[in-house]
C-alpha cells in the first residue's frame, strides 16, 4: 500500500472528537438549530450513546464563541462537587474552599465576564445524574441575577425523563424560557454516514467495504459508541488476518470477539462478591485510584480509557497538577499499554518517569496526588504490544495543551 493508503492506528481514528471536529448529520443539525433559539435552559434528551455529549460541546464552543462556558457531569450529589467541577473549567482552583467560598468565588467570576459583555453557559452531561446538594445548587445558579436578569444559561443532556424536572423547575423559577430538543437514535443511515466520516478523515475509506460499513451500521443498535467499537475491533483484525479490506467476515469476526468478551465480563461480575480483584483471571484490567493512601475507587479498563481533570475523561481525577486530557491507556488483544498525552507534569510509573509503555500487573502510576495501581489481567501481564512500537505513538499522540490550558507544577 501506498504512504497515502497507510493503516492509521484504529484508536487514533475514534479518538473522542473536539467540538469543531464532528459528525453533523441532519439530526444533530436540527437539534443545533433548535437549541440556537434564546433560552435560559437548553435540554438535549435522548437515549444512551445518541451522540448527546458530542453535541453539548458544539453547542457550547461553535453556536456562542465569545461565550464563557463552564461545564460538568453527573452524578454528583453535593453542592461543592458542582462547584468545584465549574470552578476548575474556569482554570480557578476550589481546593481547600468551603462550600460558600467556593460560590462566592464562582459568583464573583460570573459577575466580572458579564460586565465585560460576555454571557456564560453551563455545560452539565448526563445531567439526570445530578442529586441532592448538586441539583439544589445548579438550580440555585440558575435563579442568580444581575440586573434584575438572569446571570447563566444552561444546557443539560440526559434521559427524556430530563424534560420532565426541568419544566417543573422552569415554574419554580419563574417561568424562564426553555428549549427541549428530543434526539432519536441514530438510523443504519446515520451510522452508515458516521463511519464514512470518521474513516475519511484519515483517507481509510479503501480499508472498509461498503457491505462492512453497513453491517457494522445493523448490528450497532442506533448507537455511535457501539458502531465506534465494532468498527475499530474490525479495523484492528485487519492486521491479525494479514486482508487489506474489512469485509462482512471481518466484521463477523469483531462481532464475535466483542460478544466473547462481555459474556467474559458479565460472568466474572456475576462470580465476584466484592470489590477486591478476583484471584482467577478476569477479563479485564483495572486501576485502583487512591489520594493520601485511600482507595476512591476501582476503575474497568476499556479499550480506550482517557484519564485527566477533566469531566469528561473517563477516570476524572480533579487536581490542578492534572492536564485535561493527561494520559490515556489502550487496550488490545495483546494487553493494555499507557501513553502520556503531552502533559506537563508527565507520569511516574514505579517512581520513573515514562513517555509510553507496556503495563502489567500491580504496576503503580503516579499523577499528581493520586495513585493508580494496575490490576491487569494473566493474558495482559504476560506480554503486549512493544513500547516502541511506531504504532502506537500514532495512536497516543494527540495535540499538545497550551499552557493556558494545562496544570503547572506549583512551587512552595
Amino acid at each position: 500500500m501506498g504512504e497515502t493508503n497507510k493503516l492509521v492506528s484504529p484508536a487514533r481514528v475514534f479518538a473522542r472528537p473536539t467540538a469543531d471536529q464532528i459528525w453533523l448529520g441532519p439530526a444533530q443539525q436540527a437539534a443545533l438549530s433548535q437549541l440556537s433559539r434564546p433560552a435560559q435552559i437548553r435540554l438535549l434528551v435522548g437515549p444512551t450513546s445518541s451522540g448527546k455529549s458530542t453535541l453539548l460541546q458544539r453547542l457550547g464552543t461553535q453556536l456562542y464563541p465569545n461565550a464563557v462556558v463552564l461545564q460538568s457531569r453527573g452524578p454528583k450529589d453535593q453542592a461543592s462537587s458542582l462547584l468545584a467541577s465549574l470552578l476548575l473549567s474556569a482554570d480557578l482552583a476550589p481546593w481547600d474552599l468551603t462550600e460558600v467560598e467556593q460560590r462566592n468565588l464562582l459568583t464573583v467570576f460570573v459577575q466580572q465576564r458579564r460586565s465585560q459583555g460576555r454571557r456564560v453557559l453551563i455545560l452539565v452531561d448526563d445531567a439526570h445524574n445530578l442529586e441532592g446538594g448538586a441539583l439544589e445548587e445548579l438550580e440555585r445558579l440558575l435563579a442568580f441575577k444581575i440586573d434584575k436578569k438572569p446571570a447563566l444559561e444552561v444546557a443539560l443532556s440526559g434521559p427524556a425523563s430530563l424534560a420532565r424536572h426541568w419544566r417543573d423547575a422552569q415554574v419554580r423559577l419563574g417561568g424562564g424560557d426553555i428549549a427541549v430538543h428530543h434526539l432519536s437514535p441514530a438510523t443504519e443511515g446515520d451510522l452508515v454516514g458516521y463511519l464514512d466520516w470518521r474513516l475519511a478523515r484519515f483517507e481509510m475509506q479503501s480499508f472498509m467495504t461498503p457491505v462492512a460499513t453497513q453491517m457494522i451500521a445493523r448490528q450497532s443498535g442506533g448507537r455511535y459508541a457501539a458502531a465506534d467499537v465494532l468498527c475499530q475491533m474490525s479495523l484492528l483484525l485487519l492486521r491479525q488476518l494479514s486482508v487489506e479490506r474489512a469485509d462482512a467476515r471481518v466484521v463477523q469476526q469483531a462481532v464475535t470477539a466483542l460478544g466473547a468478551r462481555q459474556a467474559a465480563a458479565k460472568l466474572e461480575s456475576e462470580r465476584s462478591t466484592d470489590a477486591e480483584p478476583a484471584a482467577s483471571p478476569v477479563a479485564h484490567g483495572y486501576v485502583l485510584v487512591s489520594r493520601g493512601g485511600k482507595v476512591l475507587s476501582r476503575i474497568t479498563l476499556g479499550d480506550r480509557t482517557l484519564i485527566g481533570r477533566g469531566e469528561h475523561n473517563d477516570v476524572c481525577l480533579p487536581s490542578p497538577y492534572l492536564s485535561r486530557h493527561h494520559a490515556v491507556i489502550v487496550g488490545t488483544p495483546e494487553g493494555y499499554y499507557l501513553v502520556d498525552l503531552n502533559s506537563v507534569n508527565g507520569i511516574l510509573l514505579n517512581g520513573r518517569r515514562v513517555d509510553r509503555t507496556v503495563l502489567c500487573d500491580e504496576d503503580v502510576l503516579a499523577l499528581g496526588p493520586f495513585r493508580l495501581k494496575v490490576q491487569a489481567p494473566e493474558w495482559a501481564a504476560q506480554g503486549g504490544p512493544s513500547a516502541e512500537d511506531p504504532a502506537l505513538t500514532d495512536t497516543a499522540v494527540m495535540p499538545a495543551q497550551g499552557l493556558e490550558n494545562t496544570a503547572i507544577w506549583r512551587v512552595k
